[in-house]
């Protein structure tokens, strides 16, 4: 299902303001992908005529996404004075073809940039992994990652295959700490809504509709339905380490 919200997608408009990562602002169903889209399996997809798919690794995770518009420019200086690359999703043999976002999938107008820092004008940006770009504030959106986990249709750990079994990079802890007791999950295919954040880590509630064949909750986002389940597993997972994402986040049903 494609109800697209992006950002998730309830996008609003925010300031570049925050650090989760330690970096000063400049004066800027199971089988689902990773940090895009959707929980339904279909979007196991190339997203683009380049190399670059739906989700991808960038050298930092920064303070937060910037959600491009349709069409947008990016400029390679904080003062914007160069000359611009003017970047249409809806032409992805042309423009699109040497960019790669941390999210990326222009079929469905999903452009989500690593936002590393802003100057007055301009909100500074990661493409191909680390290379720096600049986009105009007043064309585009931005999310502080609390604000981007929260607004998720949900969230689920990713896992390492081993030789016997998916390990999950994080466990379900009773309180934001490594030493925390591990609390024990249901059996079945695993989804947990994002409740709040302190750092690297986030309080999630297990959802208990997740395995249900017939949820009169498909399609929504998680916070429509979550306190229904009165007496769900909730506890805190790591959501990030350095730079590297532990989790899944669905941006769509």
């Amino acid at each position: 299902m494609k109800t697209i919200s992006t950002t998730l997608v309830t996008v609003l408009l925010y300031s570049c303001a925050g650090n989760n990562n330690n970096e000063q602002p400049t004066v800027l169903k199971q089988d689902s992908i990773s940090i895009p889209i959707s929980r339904d399996s279909s979007r196991l997809v190339k997203a683009s005529v380049n190399k670059c798919t739906i989700d991808n690794e960038v050298a930092s995770l920064g303070i937060g996404l910037v959600i491009a518009p349709k069409t947008f420019t990016l400029y390679d200086d904080s003062l914007l004075a160069g000359k611009p690359l003017a970047v249409d999703m809806n032409e992805q043999n042309d423009s699109l073809a040497n960019i790669c976002t941390m999210v990326f999938d222009p079929e469905y107008g999903l452009m989500h940039f690593a936002c590393t820092g802003e100057t007055e004008n301009a909100y500074r940006v990661l493409i191909n992994r680390s290379e720096t770009k600049y986009l105009p504030k007043k064309q585009i959106q931005f999310e502080t990652w609390e604000q981007y986990l929260l607004h998720s249709f949900g969230v689920r750990r990713k896992t390492t295959a081993t030789e016997e079994e998916d390990k999950p990079l994080t466990e379900l802890h009773r309180s934001p700490s490594d030493t925390a007791a591990i609390l024990p999950l249901p059996a079945g295919h695993e989804m947990f809504c994002a409740m709040q954040v302190q750092g690297d880590w986030l309080q999630v509630k297990y959802d208990c509709f997740y395995n249900d064949e017939d949820s009169k909750y498909e399609g929504q986002p998680c916070h429509n339905f979550i306190d229904k389940c009165d007496n769900a597993q909730t506890g805190w997972i790591r959501w990030r380490q350095d730079n590297k994402l532990l989790i899944d986040i669905f941006l769509m049903p």
